[in-house]
């Protein structure tokens, strides 16, 4: 089993938020519509997009229809005592 693709995820929606930090990071709030007892409700997944990956914060804007592929990391935030979902981007599809 090859290691590098036991996280790997591939995911689309529109872009509901670019939030970007001090450091040059950019987190991407990504927003699927979902129905769920026939009530249709958004679902919100995080995705970060390194600094240095200049070529992928190129292709996003708030409002368009992309998706991404990419690497899933789980981890507990102590501070609030939840687990929480980040999805790594490799790249970037205009849909």
């Amino acid at each position: 089993m090859i290691m590098e693709y036991i996280n790997k995820v591939e995911i689309s929606g529109e872009i509901a938020e670019i939030r970007t930090s001090e450091k040059g990071t950019n987190f991407v709030m990504l927003k699927q519509m979902v129905t769920y007892n026939n009530i249709e409700r958004p679902r919100l997944f995080e995705v970060l997009i390194a600094a240095e990956r200049k070529e992928l914060t190129e292709k996003i804007s708030v409002g368009k229809m992309v998706k991404f592929i990419g690497i899933l990391t789980v981890f507990k935030m102590k501070k609030f005592n939840i687990h929480k979902m980040l999805i790594e981007a490799n790249s970037v599809e205009l849909i």
